[in-house]
């Protein structure tokens, strides 16, 4: 018959367990970055695979990490909304592990989007009287949190409008005024 002592710490090792795990795991529960839209920039024309060519428009996002240890961005979906009534969708990758943030910091992430060649025609044609053209950038980001442990949170969502200039879009199709 097994002594007291050694029945009650059988009986308290599963919460010994937990209260380890709590104690390596805790601090690695990810707290909610911050997301921004900064601005956008027009490039220049893109040729991609399947062949198409199209604008190159990059949405600069401003991620801010609260937490003690650095984060990845992994991915951010969504969709652009240009002039009011042209959705685009957004489908960014980042290459290897994502882009990583710094702990306590804010950090541009920088997300590339392509717009057809005849949309941009388009927006030039439409936007005439207006010397900018505006947009709404809506998205979610997947965040892998430390190095070590990588534990996986999705969707963090950014939601903000901006505007980019009617001539940077035209210098990029090679539209001279």
């Amino acid at each position: 018959m097994p002594s007291p002592r050694k029945n009650h710490l059988l009986r308290s090792l599963p919460a010994l367990a937990l209260a380890a795990l709590t104690a390596i795991a805790g601090p690695a529960c990810v707290s909610k970055p911050t997301m921004q839209l900064d601005h956008a920039e027009i490039t220049g024309i893109r040729i991609g695979f399947p062949p198409s060519l199209g604008v190159l428009m990059t949405v600069v996002v401003n991620v801010h990490n609260p937490n003690s240890y650095d984060v990845a961005v992994r991915a951010v979906r969504g969709q652009v909304v240009l002039a009011g009534r042209y959705p685009l969708p957004v489908d960014f990758r980042a290459d290897g592990d994502g882009v990583w943030l710094p702990s306590d910091r804010t950090t541009q992430v920088r997300v590339p989007i392509s717009i057809p060649v005849d949309l941009g025609l388009q927006l030039v044609r439409e936007s005439f009287a207006s010397p900018v053209i505006p947009y709404r950038f809506s998205g979610r980001a997947d965040v892998t949190a430390t190095r070590t442990f990588r534990l996986e949170a999705d969707d963090y969502s950014v939601d903000d409008h901006g505007v980019f200039s009617r001539q940077q879009i035209e210098l990029a199709l090679g539209i001279l005024r």
